[in-house]
């Protein structure tokens, strides 16, 4: 009775912890055992310091720029309506919406074609050599331990002139670009921030003015696209409206020079042909003087206004690899690894872990 008793009393120490594991046994294990721990934990202290030795260096660097949000567009031609009066041109509806919201900015540094645009300009890099974006982020590959891209066979040309047909490398460097080049707008205060990660810091200065660059052109070739084409057809017109001027009017001088003392009725009616076409001509001359006008202060009034208020810099310290930080979490796990494994061992967990399961 009194060994059953003892047994029953004995059962509920057992029962506080898993396999008897007690935090007091565990210390004492990983004590008895610190040789063993210290030597795994500075183990992985040195693959820390080797990964983040060999880790590629990463910076960032940022431009902000705050764009033109219009009100409504047509105010410079509301300004100049008055002044343009005297000239005798007629200024007609000038309200419009905004061509691109400044939103929708940021999608343009993700699409396709600045991504293979960028692919090919070269930038400067700290040692002072110039290298395409794609070569500079082809070397930092070289960088890593394992590399499973295979080599891929050139395409065939696309038969759309319109359609776009990437290799396998030009896809993984545009998935790559998509990562280090990004744009984003501060709804409250409509400051756009262009942000872009590089393995060399001079020429992630020159990928993030690139990328401003790109952005800025993008949105102004937008907005003014419709106008300049209208200038340009403005333009066609009034030259040839000019000669046919020209020709009106030297056909008008030289027949009076001809028929300067000939009254016949045939003679006045070609007079009168001659009149009518210098008329109307003259008159198509100047309509389209004051089109051509009206198009080149539309295209003036059309175009955005950016202002730069960072620019972009060159980068004093890598954004990561954190080695600190990295040498840290490797001792971390050393130490854990080495622990468990002392405990594993010291207490015989597959075997303890078998009998529980089997009871």
């Amino acid at each position: 009775m009194m060994t059953t008793a003892n047994h029953v009393t004995a059962q509920p120490p057992q029962a506080e912890y898993w396999m008897g594991l007690s935090p007091s046994r565990i210390g004492k294990l990983i004590w008895k055992n610190r040789v063993r721990v210290l030597l795994i934990t500075a183990l992985f202290t040195g693959i820390g310091i080797v990964v983040s030795l060999l880790t590629q260096p990463e910076y960032v660097s940022e431009a902000r720029i705050m764009p033109e949000i219009s009100q409504g567009s047509g105010d410079v031609l509301q300004k100049l309506a008055s002044v343009a009066g005297f000239a005798g041109l007629e200024f007609g509806e000038t309200g419009g919406i905004e061509a691109v919201r400044p939103d929708l900015y940021p999608n343009v540094l993700q699409s396709t074609p600045f991504i293979l645009s960028l692919l090919d300009q070269s930038v400067p890099t700290r040692d002072g050599k110039q290298i395409t974006v794609s070569a500079l982020l082809s070397a930092a590959d070289s960088w890593r331990w394992f590399s499973f891209k295979k080599p891929s066979d050139p395409l065939p040309p696309s038969t759309n002139p319109n359609t776009l047909r990437l290799t396998q490398e030009q896809q993984d460097l545009a998935e790559d670009i998509q990562q280090r080049v990004s744009a984003k707008m501060d709804t409250r205060s409509g400051i756009i921030t262009v942000s872009a990660q590089m393995p060399d810091p001079t020429a992630v200065a020159a990928v993030t003015q690139i990328a401003l660059d790109y952005l800025t052109r993008y949105v102004t070739n937008y907005r003014t696209e419709k106008v300049r084409r209208d200038l340009l057809f403005y333009t066609n017109r009034l030259k040839e409206a000019k000669r046919r001027f020209e020709v009106a009017q030297y056909t008008m001088f030289h027949y009076n020079d001809q028929h300067k003392y000939m009254v016949v009725q045939a003679a006045t009616m070609e007079k009168q042909r001659i009149e009518a076409e210098l008329t109307i001509s003259q008159v198509v001359y100047t309509e389209l003087a004051k089109q051509f006008e009206q198009a080149r202060i539309k295209v003036q009034e059309q175009t955005p206004v950016f202002k730069v208020l960072e620019p972009a810099k060159i980068p004093l310290k890598r954004s990561s690899p954190r080695r600190t930080m990295l040498v840290v979490l490797y001792t971390l796990v050393g130490f854990v690894v080495g622990s468990v494994l002392c405990l594993v061992i010291g207490f015989d967990v597959p075997a303890r872990l078998r009998r529980s399961l089997s009871e």
